[in-house]
């Protein structure tokens, strides 16, 4: 029985992690290669635009309407810390890599700067910034902030220059395209981590506004559907990780009748 249960679970666990590529691979599609075809049809923008090489290697072919920005012309990527010692700060939220879930950039838990214990210098964080961990980025933590809060400094606070969405942003960094540029520039050092030179001259394809906000549509809608999904399955997999648990418990303690068994 626990063979049974051991190998559904294994298929759930399977499972989820084909939708954690899916997500993934939706993601990378709609900021490097655009909209499918009917999304774009609906959305009033080019179908199967033409492609044009991007000049940079990670990244391969951009649609040809697309600008290929630095970073540091599309963002601008906090500097100053402050003291998380400041009266002012001490029921403030912190956001630290720990924070963040790999991959989803999805929140986990909040904590505040006195819960913390913080005393290291932070940065500064407005509504809408956007967070990325420059420490083992492979593990691709980025952050859409809800709130004014503070970031630990494994992070950069980033805030969208003049025709970019913030939101397809953070997808952009979300996608595969742009884990793989960080992992290979990360090798380059002998700690992994990004630097904010390497950051800064980093070319991304950034498409007419318009188009921007509906790639940022399409992925929300996206994302939640595939979020949902994967809540079920690690759902089923607790409950059948808890019958699992009560079916020992009941078979050793003589609440079932396992005579067939033995004599089988």
């Amino acid at each position: 029985e626990t063979a049974r249960i051991d190998d559904l679970i294994d298929k759930k666990r399977r499972l989820l992690a084909l939708l954690k590529e899916r997500r993934t691979a939706v993601i990378t599609h709609a900021v490097t290669k655009g909209l499918p075809t009917e999304e774009a049809r609906a959305a009033g923008l080019p179908v199967d635009p033409p492609m044009k090489d991007s000049g940079v290697e990670w990244l391969g072919e951009v649609p040809d309407h697309c600008q290929m920005r630095p970073f540091n012309q599309a963002m601008e990527i906090e500097s100053g810390q402050v003291s998380p010692l400041a009266e002012e700060f001490a029921e403030t939220v912190l956001i630290a890599p720990n924070h963040i879930e790999s991959r989803t950039g999805r929140l986990l838990f909040e904590e505040t700067v006195s819960e913390q214990g913080a005393i290291s210098g932070k940065y500064r964080v407005k509504s809408g910034d956007v967070l990325y961990s420059k420490i083992r980025p492979e593990l691709s933590k980025v952050y859409l902030a809800n709130t004014d809060c503070l970031c630990s400094a494994d992070m950069y606070p980033m805030r969208v220059r003049m025709g970019l969405h913030n939101h397809y942003v953070y997808y952009t960094i979300l996608s595969d395209a742009f884990t793989r540029w960080a992992i290979m520039e990360s090798q380059r050092v002998a700690m992994p981590k990004i630097n904010r030179e390497s950051l800064g001259t980093l070319r991304i394809p950034v498409p007419p506004l318009p188009e921007q906000h509906a790639i940022v549509a399409y992925l929300d809608r996206e994302t939640a559907r595939i979020d949902e999904l994967t809540a079920k399955v690690e759902q089923a997999i607790e409950l059948l990780g808890e019958y699992r648990t009560a079916l020992i418990t009941a078979a050793v303690t003589g609440q079932v009748d396992v005579r067939g068994a033995m004599e089988a």
